[in-house]
């Protein structure tokens, strides 16, 4: 594995082991954190540090960049609705 590669490795297990943690103490914050769906949440809340590493080391990047701002008409209960499934959301799985 090269150097690039074991970085790259080592970045994602960090932001995986993060997004863990956050989803695990405060579910809607990560999901604004982090850009996550309730699917989402639901999965990374399981992974275990085993599966994270698995997930660590595909040579991709995992972690998502997302805008520096959020649009200001953005309410906290326009973010937890965003949150709900949806029927289109619901047939990708």
């Amino acid at each position: 594995m090269s150097t690039l590669e074991q970085d790259l490795a080592q970045l994602n297990f960090e932001y995986l082991m993060l997004a863990r943690e956050a989803v695990r103490s405060n579910a809607l914050e990560a999901a604004w954190r982090f850009g996550l769906n309730q699917k989402q949440l639901a999965v990374m809340e399981t992974l275990t540090v085993e599966k994270i590493r698995e997930l660590a080391s595909n040579s991709r990047a995992i972690i998502r960049l997302l805008p520096l701002q959020t649009p200001q008409h953005m309410s906290p209960a326009v973010h937890s609705a965003l949150l709900l499934p949806t029927h289109a959301s619901s047939e990708e799985a």
